[in-house]
């Protein structure tokens, strides 16, 4: 005997007919969005969907009638909720806005370690060595701030000088205004405290050249940069920052600046993060927010690496960090000047000959624009008595080929690309004395030049050696990792996967950052663009209030080209590209040649 109460779907083909329809609506949904299922986790979606979303379908079939149309309706509404959710769960609604937030990862911890830290007076040292670094940036002259920042920190600025020297560019900046500083994240790290802090300003910005006038750019831009300044846990702070002379002895710091932060008369380092806080990093806002999921998702590597390292007091992740930053752009500054010598001191024999084989004599061309965005450990491997760990270097670059009267573009905008360094230590380290990313010899601290003799002149140490120091044992493409981690991941004590960091943004977060380039490409940021720009974020799911900072970086030639390793991505990523081009009925010249430039260098069709 049939149940009164349940209906079949013989009997009623209308309500099958609806059920038909919304099974094929929910699959359909599920896959309208570019890059499957969003967020941060990337990549395609869609078998999971469909088996779930079928699985309810079948068990729809069997509840009795009305519950089964009551049943259906809650679905549909929790469905629907759901993908809305799942579509706001993008790095990009996650920008910060400059107004700080309520509750600090790891600051309680801290200050239970660090009862005496005064918060207000460190927000006064970063507003003054923010102040002070942009002026030492403008007049080019570190001397006033090599005091207080790290020597990666210091590379990474005095790469850009050589670079815009051999431009005849300089920098003119006013109008700054610091409009807000709050702590974002505090880090334990080894034997030191890292404080993450937000900065949240506005300024007029102007890179101008005499000579090439054709590279001049800039304007007003309102922006949050993440700056990370360290200290050794337990020490008493000094005040290095508003003071010049030895936290030490006492005695006059140099004026004159160099490679290194040190005291000419009792030898003191300042900036070892001995007597007070050191900037050792600054992020880009996008960028950071894309690269702490890395750590998060990497679970124990920041316990395991620092328990690797526990027994050397002279260790912290950040300082790994520094050193990774400090050797890509000497690498790259001996790329640009050709000369192979500038690396050899910090490189195996192996690296040395794996990156001076990419030297191109032909092609002498000059970074117009080359900065760090993310520079973060992945990993640590144990093999032959070695340490070895593992930097992910994010950065952002053009490079133009300067000629008697113009400059040739090889990059037609900023673009962005990820290295791989992998540097090695002896497990059991001996003490050492200095540091050969500042031309320092770590057996006796006596000066190192850039030469291709690996012998200290004082002390006849083996300057390569991994004995007192970390040596750059390889560097590589995202690509080439993929291979690497294949072949030693059984090694690894800790790491992140290769494809978790080119996941840390979906496709449709390339796609976006990328159109907003292809608009603004020809100067001019128009109604209509912005409009389509906006049409484009509600659709991927963003909140168009709190991406205001990619519309104005976008207007303001603050963006670069970002791409994602796997070429199926790349394809769509360039494809919403194209549309973004002709989306005001004229495709440009400028987004003409953008266009043409990315299909050569990323290989889309």
């Amino acid at each position: 005997m049939k149940n009164k109460n349940f209906i079949t779907f013989s009997e009623k083909p209308l309500l099958k007919l609806v059920f038909t329809l919304l099974f094929f609506i929910a699959i359909s949904y599920a896959y309208a969005r570019m890059g499957g299922a969003g967020g941060s986790s990337g990549g395609d979606s869609g078998g999971g969907d469909s088996g779930i979303i079928g699985l309810v379908f079948y068990i729809i079939m069997a509840i009795p009638f009305p519950y089964n149309i009551i049943v259906l309706a809650i679905i549909i509404v929790v469905f629907y909720f759901a993908r809305k959710k799942a579509k706001q769960r993008t790095i990009l609604n996650t920008l910060p806005s400059g107004a700080g937030i309520k509750k600090v990862k790891g600051y309680n911890d801290f200050i239970e370690h660090n009862p005496n830290f005064d918060e207000v007076k460190f927000k006064e040292k970063v507003k003054k060595s923010f102040v002070q670094i942009q002026e030492a940036w403008q007049n080019k002259d570190m001397s006033k701030v090599r005091k207080y920042i790290s020597d990666g920190m210091y590379q990474r600025l005095n790469v850009q000088f050589k670079m815009m020297d051999k431009l005849s560019q300089k920098n003119t900046i006013d109008k700054l205004e610091v409009k807000n500083v709050y702590i974002d994240r505090v880090d334990t790290d080894g034997f030191f405290d890292v404080i993450h802090v937000a900065i949240h300003a506005s300024v007029n910005d102007h890179f101008v050249s005499e000579k090439y006038p054709e590279l001049n750019s800039g304007g007003s831009e309102e922006f949050v940069e993440y700056w990370s300044y360290l200290k050794k846990r337990g020490v008493e702070e000094k005040d290095i920052f508003s003071s010049d002379n030895c936290p030490s002895c006492g005695a006059v710091l140099p004026k004159v600046p160099g490679e290194v932060a040190k005291c000419e008369f009792c030898g003191t380092l300042t900036n070892s993060g001995e007597y007070d806080w050191v900037l050792s990093e600054v992020t880009q806002a996008d960028d950071y927010v894309s690269s702490n999921p890395l750590v998060v998702k990497a679970g124990n590597l920041q316990d395991k690496v620092l328990e690797i390292e526990q027994q050397n007091d002279d260790f912290s992740i950040q300082l790994i960090e520094d050193k990774a930053s400090n050797a890509f752009l000497q690498i790259e500054t001996a790329r640009v000047l050709n000369n192979p010598a500038i690396l050899r001191r910090f490189t195996t024999d192996s690296a040395f000959d794996k990156i001076k084989a990419t030297f191109d004599e032909k092609e002498q061309f000059v970074y117009n624009r080359i900065f760090l965005s993310d520079v973060t450990l992945i990993g640590a491997l144990q093999k032959n008595n070695m340490n070895s760990m593992i930097v992910s270097i994010k950065y952002s670059y053009q490079r133009v080929v300067p000629q008697e009267k113009k400059v040739v573009k090889l990059d037609t905008v900023v673009v962005t690309d990820t290295k791989i360094i992998i540097l090695s230590r002896n497990a059991n380290p001996e003490a050492s004395k200095g540091s050969l990313y500042a031309h320092r010899c770590p057996s006796c601290g006596g000066p190192v030049g850039d030469t291709i003799d690996l012998k200290c002149q004082y002390c006849g140490h083996e300057l390569n050696s991994p004995a007192n120091e970390w040596i750059v044992s390889d560097m590589m493409s995202l690509t080439e990792y993929y291979n690497y981690y294949a072949m030693n991941g059984a090694n690894f004590a800790a790491g992140i996967k290769p494809d978790v960091i080119d996941k840390a943004m979906d496709v449709r977060d390339y796609a976006f950052n990328n159109a907003l380039i292809v608009m603004a490409c020809d100067g001019v940021f128009a109604q209509e663009e912005r409009e389509f720009a906006e049409q484009i974020a509600k659709k991927f799911g963003y909140n168009v209030d709190k991406i205001e900072p990619m519309f104005q970086m976008a207007q303001n030639g603050q963006l670069s080209i970002k791409m994602p390793e796997d070429q199926k991505k790349r394809e769509k990523v360039f494809r919403l590209m194209e549309k973004a081009a002709s989306i005001d009925g004229t495709v440009d010249p400028n987004e003409r040649q953008l266009l043409d430039n990315m299909k050569q260098q990323y290989g889309v069709s």
